[in-house]
């Protein structure tokens, strides 16, 4: 009995002590501490839907690039194809309406279509062959070869570059010639003064030299001597003055010097004027325009002009010598045949000058005659040489 009842005195603890392992394995079972016994219910798990990525196909290899085709050759302009009046049409051709013709470009007599493109079997009136009607088949054509039936087209004729003037001839000589000076006509027999002139050309260098002296009654009134003188250079351009001097009388002499080089004419006053290619002063011009006649004669065709860039007393001047013709001059060697040439006054100061030029292979004048604008007119005509 003290057994039973000591047992019956430790059942609550047994029993508490069974409790407590039950729970302690009911957690170990539910994989989380007692906390979860005491915890609220978790709530209700929302549902997940999971959209698995596919991977994308790989893109295709970029296709391989080939090289260009080297650029063919334009192909040479064709003559536009016409209709063959022989030719009869192999087909009718449909009704179709009329395009406007391409734009062409005319260079000359036979020019063809310039931007054309080839007939193709498509186009009103071709055949089935891809060629129009009486011209030749679509394509390049060797360059100079027309179409056959192809009628060239009318245009303006092709300018021709000009060609290059030939050098000017200048062959070493030297001389003198006497010229009597007349005034007025040389028939009325008024001689008033002599002049003497000589020339010196080399192969690179010349020099001219006049010198008038008056005579008779005129000498009482026009004392002294007129004395020009004109030294320059020679080439395949002719007569190249650098150094021009006038004196008349007892007046100061007046000159002037040309720098080829800088393009540039320096009078003896200092004044500076621009000096084209080709000056001439007032004793060197007569020579070049002979010069001029032997090398270049198409030049001196009746009626035509020739522009010679002249000094004057201050500044430079074109002139324009006029061709009148052939003309023959009497001398006291006989009757030379001259071609004349002749220059208005450029100013109411500047008298006229004509020059009688021979059209042999003498390189000074035969004949000059200077008019005034008064009227007053001195005429020297060749004397001897």
């Amino acid at each position: 009995m003290r057994a039973l009842a000591r047992w019956a005195g430790r059942a609550p603890a047994v029993i508490a002590l069974l409790l407590l392992s039950l729970a302690a394995h009911l957690a170990v079972l539910r994989g989380a501490s007692l906390s979860g016994w005491f915890s609220p219910p978790a709530p209700a798990a929302l549902p997940v839907t999971v959209s698995l990525i596919e991977p994308a196909a790989p893109a295709p290899p970029p296709p391989a690039v080939e090289p260009p085709p080297p650029a063919r050759p334009k192909p040479p302009p064709r003559a536009k194809p016409r209709p063959a009046p022989h030719a009869a049409p192999k087909s009718v051709p449909r009704p179709v309406a009329e395009a406007p013709a391409p734009t062409q470009r005319v260079d000359g007599p036979g020019a063809s279509i310039a931007e054309g493109e080839p007939v193709s079997a498509d186009e009103p009136g071709s055949d089935a062959a891809g060629t129009a009607q009486g011209a030749a088949p679509a394509g390049p054509m060797p360059a100079g070869a027309a179409a056959p039936g192809a009628e060239p087209l009318t245009g303006e004729p092709a300018i021709p570059p000009p060609s290059p003037e030939p050098p000017i001839v200048v062959t070493p000589q030297s001389g003198s010639v006497r010229y009597r000076v007349h005034y007025g006509d040389p028939a009325d027999g008024n001689v008033v003064a002599t002049l003497e002139q000589s020339f010196a050309i080399g192969a690179d260098r010349y020099q001219l030299h006049s010198e008038g002296r008056a005579q008779g009654l005129i000498a009482w009134f026009y004392r002294g001597t007129l004395v020009q003188d004109s030294v320059g250079t020679v080439s395949a351009a002719g007569l190249a003055p650098s150094i021009y001097r006038e004196q008349r009388g007892d007046r100061a002499p007046r000159w002037a010097t040309i720098d080829a080089a800088r393009g540039e004419v320096v009078f003896g006053s200092g004044l500076r004027r621009e000096a084209p290619p080709g000056v001439q002063d007032r004793l060197s011009a007569a020579v070049q325009l002979a010069l001029l006649r032997q090398s270049r004669p198409a030049l001196f065709e009746p009626g035509a002009t020739i522009h010679l860039p002249m000094l004057g007393s201050s500044n430079v001047e074109s002139v324009g010598w006029r061709v009148l013709g052939e003309e023959p001059v009497t001398t006291d060697a006989g009757v030379v045949r001259a071609m004349r040439l002749s220059r208005a006054g450029t100013s109411e100061d500047d008298p006229a000058i004509d020059v009688w030029l021979a059209l042999d292979a003498r390189i000074v004048p035969v004949r000059m005659r200077i008019t005034e604008p008064s009227g007053r007119a001195l005429d020297q005509v060749l004397a001897s040489q």
